[in-house]
């Protein structure tokens, strides 16, 4: 799965978990503190668990690219 890119809203890039797939989702709320889920008011919409897209990114980079790399270089 690739890096999802950034949603804006004023100066702050987010991304919501519901746009993740439920892998990436479960991985990433085993290492995330629940503190740092936020909500971001969009054209007057309140959208729930958000996430700051360099949290994100880090977590992606740091941890998933490696555990996926890793559970692929098993299979073969």
């Amino acid at each position: 799965m690739r890096k999802l890119k950034p949603s804006r809203q004023g100066g702050t890039e987010y991304v919501r978990l519901a746009d993740l797939p439920n892998r990436q989702v479960g991985n990433l709320l085993g290492w995330l503190p629940p503190s740092c889920l936020t909500k971001v008011n969009e054209e007057e919409q309140i959208l729930e668990n958000c996430i700051e897209y360099e949290d994100y990114e880090f977590w992606y980079e740091n941890f998933y690219q490696k555990d996926s790399l890793a559970a692929f270089e098993e299979e073969l």
